[in-house]
């Protein structure tokens, strides 16, 4: 699974999960750049909120501290013999 399908499968599953840990982890990051966003601009709530880089990076973090669930459906493997 891709980034974007781990994101909607959480979502669709484990909403209440995923929305704290996500305002988590953007409270923390937005804390941490006090002037300049991770992209070099002015680091304002506005900004943040329609920032891809920092959005990506929210993301990124989110699927991280959420790998413990374990529950991202298992892959087929395209080299396994029926």
């Amino acid at each position: 699974m891709n980034k974007k399908q781990k994101i909607t499968f959480l979502v669709n599953n484990y909403y209440p999960t995923w929305y704290e840990t996500r305002r988590k982890v953007e409270d923390e990051l937005s804390a941490k750049q006090l002037i300049i966003c991770v992209c070099g601009r002015l680091a304002t709530g506005m900004h943040e909120a329609h920032c891809r880089k920092f959005r990506e990076l929210v993301d990124s973090e989110t699927l991280k501290r959420l790998e413990y669930l374990k529950v991202f459906p298992k892959e087929a493997d395209p080299d396994a013999k029926p």
